[in-house]
């Protein structure tokens, strides 16, 4: 490749990356239009729509699009708003404890589905609490967001980084739950002790306030008990799908679509109905990077990146340390997904090509789940955040005002994260 070629490439990397960052414009259509620059400049030699394919890496796009239809079932069911009023029932009217609850089980949602998803479907409780509270919602949903964050670490479906890297190691559900789980327990402990400490003590005075929520029968937000019964076994019948698909041969994002369409039948329900549940500016999003990616490694840019960390192969701390936070910077201030697009490649050049352990897919993995808490930038769920909020409250959240929220919880999960893989692949 030309030294023009390898300029151009970069410009187009650098400004798309900049317009995301910024917020100027929608950051999937900012995404989207440069795959298509690149692949109107003839960059990749030879391309022609049919090998779109081999650029676009559908085994994500089929996991994302398959559980984005199985929620999307659950949801018209009423199931995410019984479990809602459960938690509020369960705390007895004392806040602290309620919102440790919506914590521990966003955190538990999120693992099994999208953050996004998960964060659109607790936000209506959360700002029914805070109404009820009469303060702003802006702490609650913050606290949730971490929440979302952190549970997707556990495993491969639970943030979208997770199922790039899992695309693109082999490795499969138990593989992320047996390596991932541990940090994720540990760094959902840290937040919850820390913003009960920190933060949610100025709301212990307020319980009272909650009575008439707490007295709400959980039962009457079912919508029909047959459509939550089936929606339920398609959702279960999935997850053991994940669990085994390695004996049983058939791929993750197989067994994803083959769930989406059980769900639609057995419901009865069509794609146009549940067009809106598909967010699908986070696959057009995905689809532009991943051209993006592409033309990076075609360039040779990740491979100049990967023989610069290659030298650090003969020391595995150093590697993993530079490695772990590189990704975690990358992840807090260009986005999660688009650091691990960029750190794919990087990895494989380095594990092909100067034995870098295959360990070090799980440095980048929680690097970049935990990192992408920092900043609104960070995480789709973050700025999905926000964005109800303002929506909601009327006031306006600045990247500053994110920051101080999220920086403290972040930089001592990402020190949890560092001592974690330090003492399980580096010693």
């Amino acid at each position: 490749m030309s030294l023009l070629q390898w300029l151009f490439v970069l410009i187009v990397f650098v400004v798309a990356y900049y317009l995301i960052i910024s917020g100027k414009f929608n950051r999937s259509t900012v995404a989207f239009a440069a795959g298509i620059i690149i692949l109107l400049s003839k960059i990749i030699p030879d391309f022609d729509m049919k090998e779109l394919g081999y650029l676009v890496d559908f085994n994500t796009i089929s996991i994302l699009i398959g559980m984005m239809i199985v929620v999307g079932t659950l949801r018209t069911t009423g199931f995410f708003e019984f479990i809602a009023v459960h938690v509020v029932r369960v705390s007895k009217g004392n806040v602290r404890a309620l919102l440790i609850f919506f914590m521990v089980t966003i955190a538990l949602f999120s693992a099994f589905l999208d953050n996004v998803t998960t964060i659109l479907l607790f936000a209506p409780i959360i700002f029914l609490v805070a109404d009820a509270l009469e303060v702003s919602p802006r702490v609650f949903l913050l606290a949730g967001v971490l929440s979302a964050n952190i549970g997707g670490t556990a495993t491969l479906i639970g943030d979208p980084p997770n199922i790039l890297i899992g695309s693109a190691s082999g490795f499969g559900f138990m593989d992320f739950l047996r390596i991932d789980g541990p940090i994720t327990l540990i760094a959902l402990l840290i937040t919850v002790i820390y913003l009960d400490r920190k933060v949610f003590k100025d709301y212990r005075s307020m319980g009272d306030k909650l009575q008439r929520l707490a007295s709400m029968d959980p039962n009457k937000a079912i919508v029909s008990k047959p459509a939550l019964y089936k929606s339920l076994a398609v959702f279960f019948g999935i997850i053991a799908g994940f669990l085994l698909h390695g004996l049983i041969g058939i791929e993750p994002s197989l067994v994803a679509l083959a769930g989406a369409a059980a769900a639609m039948i057995l419901n009865g329900k069509s794609f146009s109905s549940l067009s809106e549940d598909i967010e699908w500016d986070t696959i057009f999003f995905f689809m532009g990077l991943f051209v993006l990616a592409f033309a990076l490694q075609e360039v040779g840019i990740t491979s100049f990146i990967s023989g610069l960390l290659g030298t650090l192969s003969g020391n595995r701390v150093v590697l993993f340390l530079t490695l772990y936070w590189l990704s975690a910077v990358m992840s807090g201030f260009i986005g999660a997904v688009p650091a691990v697009t960029f750190m794919i490649p990087v990895i494989q050049g380095m594990t092909a090509n100067y034995g870098v352990p295959v360990e070090i897919w799980w440095v980048i993995s929680i690097s970049a789940c935990l990192g992408g808490s920092f900043s609104i930038a960070g995480a789709a769920a973050n700025m999905v955040g926000v964005g109800l909020i303002e929506k909601h409250s009327k006031e306006s959240l600045k990247y500053g005002d994110f920051l101080r929220f999220s920086m403290p919880v972040t930089i001592m999960t990402l020190v949890a994260g560092t001592a974690y893989i330090l003492l399980r692949f580096s010693l």
